[in-house]
């Protein structure tokens, strides 16, 4: 009877080590999960555009001057990219058939949203198109909404209307 007792008891605790070491062996150390955690955060929390304005399409008297707009318009590209992943885009289609044939097809897109705390990753030229990429980390959006950042404080300046391209 003792020794069934024993023969049990070591079975036992041989299973429990073996079990024990089979569930550590395929667990993750803290270090790759914190690092994974983090990869996901940054992800389902941040977002990156970029924007594009060729530089000889612009308005513009001078080089520099056309230079200038292709900056702006690229900005204003990426965060228009920006805003369309954040709020999504209104699209409006229209086709028109007759005799079973395509006349037209128009297809318009919209999108309308407040863009804060995005930054300029990178802002440069390759050849004639002059490039901007933003980031938006949707986590800073905590310190914009401080009291310093008050909308209703802030003036609002306005600006001359132009079509960059």
């Amino acid at each position: 009877m003792q020794c069934q007792y024993r023969l049990n008891s070591i079975l036992l605790s041989t299973l429990l080590v073996s079990v024990s070491l089979s569930l550590f062996s395929c667990a993750k150390s803290n270090d790759q999960i914190k690092q994974h955690d983090s990869a996901m955060e940054r992800y389902q929390y941040t977002f990156t555009s970029v924007g594009y304005a060729p530089i000889a399409a612009q308005k513009g008297a001078t080089f520099d001057v056309q230079m200038l707009n292709a900056i702006k318009a690229s900005k204003l590209e990426a965060y228009k990219e920006l805003a369309e992943q954040i709020y999504g885009v209104l699209l409006n289609a229209e086709n028109s058939v007759t005799n079973a044939s395509l006349q037209s097809d128009q297809i318009e897109s919209r999108v309308q949203g407040l863009v804060r705390g995005a930054r300029v990753l990178k802002s440069y030229h390759r050849g004639d198109i002059y490039i901007t990429e933003l980031e938006l980390n949707m986590r800073s959006l905590f310190f914009i909404q401080a009291p310093e950042f008050n909308e209703k404080e802030m003036q609002v300046i306005q600006v001359e209307k132009q079509i960059y391209y």
